[in-house]
């Protein structure tokens, strides 16, 4: 007699989810320089194309004030500010990450 075994959604042959897990930043580095703090994360996992351009989109739209600059890449985001605005740009970014937009295209 043969036994079907039955795949349960969002999985693969040998059980492992196949959903996509929303991206995080998972390591955090904020290094002094001239007149404000240069922060870099490291995203959980690469951002592919499309979450990329999300995230850079969806920062344009919501900027913080005195953020002088922002950088995503597939493995990191990077910002420069003053040291008053580190932990509320990385709570924006944090939010912007969960958003279900952005989790909807990985």
């Amino acid at each position: 007699m043969k036994t079907t075994r039955k795949i349960p959604p969002n999985t693969d042959p040998t059980g492992w989810s196949t959903q996509s897990r929303a991206a995080e930043v998972s390591f955090r580095s904020v290094f002094d320089v001239e007149g404000g703090r240069l922060a870099i994360g490291h995203f959980s996992r690469p951002l592919d194309d499309t979450e990329r351009r999300c995230l850079t989109h969806a920062w344009e739209r919501a900027r913080i004030p005195e953020v002088v600059d922002f950088e995503v890449t597939a493995r990191q985001v990077s910002f420069l500010t003053p040291e008053q605005r580190v932990d509320e740009t990385w709570r924006s970014i944090d939010r912007l990450l969960a958003a279900p937009k952005l989790a909807k295209a990985s």
